[in-house]
């Protein structure tokens, strides 16, 4: 080791032991001064925190240097600033400097060599000679550094970027925005929020794929309406991020324009608003969408699927309460809105599964006898019959 070098390690060394029970000391450890001679650590360490690296290259006679770094290390009054920089020394006489002077541009000659690197790595400052008014030149390139964290700060953005990583993983794509948005900070150059930035561009991609998949299957006939389902939850799920949603509010938009589209896209919303209803075990309320769906989209794709959920949420209300005439329990008067629901899906029901369908046309029958929901279920009855 150097003796320039020895110099700065022995120096802060003994401050740091030495002085321990000092106010100095105190004021030190608290505001959080980081010196360091190792590149690779101060680097790594620069990146994380987003703070600028100080690097100050010297020899072992430059009393310059010396100087520079002693007040760094032992000025009370400029610990908080020096606080808000990761400080690397290096000595000019080995193969590190020489690589570090091939890599930025340090103007003039002699020593000690001044660089200063955002926490990004970009470049603020390369001179010769130790600023004249060190509290001055620490503030002037804390102008162009960025937004500078405290410890605290930088801990509550890391705990967001893990969380945002793990939904990520679970393809919880609406909880990842959230997270890594609340992670995100304006002019900040900390790790975690160029983490944060990266994993958005990732869901800038999903978002990206997911569109392309549910329009693909949005012009499949078969597959249609589940088309329109995904567009519309991709609409839901990626709305808090601009960048992913705007293609897809504008794919919205094309498709609510088309005429063979738009009543897909009604379906889709009734259909996923009963689903959600189903989720919540809100099974009186998901029938009565169901039905909805029936009634206003008959002979469609979404009241096939109506036609489906319904029989399933009524075999397992039978299987709950084997006594109930209806989902909810209740042998109220008769419904003709009820008997036109069942109507309409035992005519779904017609050509594919005649024998469920006989049932939803007695059902029909029976919720309203006098109705003319009733009165055609008695017509499609007689020529089941036939």
């Amino acid at each position: 080791m150097s003796t320039f070098r020895r110099v700065f390690v022995c120096g802060w060394f003994l401050i740091a032991i030495g002085a321990i029970a000092a106010p100095l000391a105190t004021v030190l450890a608290a505001e959080g001064v980081h010196v360091l001679y190792d590149s690779d650590s101060a680097v790594t360490l620069s990146r994380k925190t987003g703070r600028p690296l100080l690097a100050i290259g010297g020899t072992n006679n430059c009393s310059y240097c010396v100087k520079m770094a002693n007040l760094l290390e032992t000025k009370e009054e400029l610990a908080p600033l020096a606080a808000k920089y990761v400080i690397l020394k290096i000595d000019t006489s080995t193969p590190l400097w020489q690589e570090w002077q091939t890599r930025y541009e340090i103007e003039g000659d002699g020593v000690p060599k001044v660089v200063v690197l955002r926490g990004d790595g970009k470049q603020l400052y390369g001179q010769t000679g130790a600023p004249v008014d060190l509290d001055a030149f620490l503030t002037r390139q804390l102008e162009g550094a960025g937004k500078i964290l405290s410890s605290q700060e930088l801990a509550d953005l890391d705990r967001l970027l893990k969380e945002a990583t793990k939904a990520f993983k679970r393809r919880d794509y609406a909880k990842t925005i959230d997270f890594a948005q609340d992670c995100v900070q304006a002019d900040c150059y900390a790790g975690a929020v160029a983490d944060a930035q990266r994993l958005l561009a990732q869901v800038d991609d999903r978002a990206r794929n997911g569109l392309k998949d549910a329009e693909k299957r949005l012009n499949t006939r078969d597959k249609a309406l589940d088309g329109a389902m995904a567009l519309l939850q991709l609409d839901q799920t990626f709305a808090r991020h601009s960048t992913a949603h705007s293609p897809i509010t504008q794919a919205l938009e094309a498709r609510r324009q088309d005429s063979s589209k738009a009543p897909l896209l009604d379906q889709a919303a009734l259909a996923l608003s009963a689903q959600r209803l189903e989720t919540d075990k809100k099974r009186t309320e998901a029938l009565a969408v169901w039905q909805e769906l029936v009634e206003k989209h008959p002979d469609t794709p979404g009241a096939a699927l109506a036609a489906r959920r319904i029989a399933d949420l009524e075999r397992k209300a039978a299987g709950a309460s084997p006594s109930s005439k209806a989902l909810d329990g209740k042998e109220g008067p008769a419904n003709s809105k009820r008997a036109a629901s069942y109507l309409g899906l035992g005519k779904q029901l017609l050509k594919s599964k005649p024998g469920e369908a006989r049932a939803y046309l007695e059902k029909a029958i029976a919720a309203d006898p006098d109705s003319p929901a009733a009165e055609e279920a008695r017509e499609l009855l007689e020529k089941l019959d036939r």
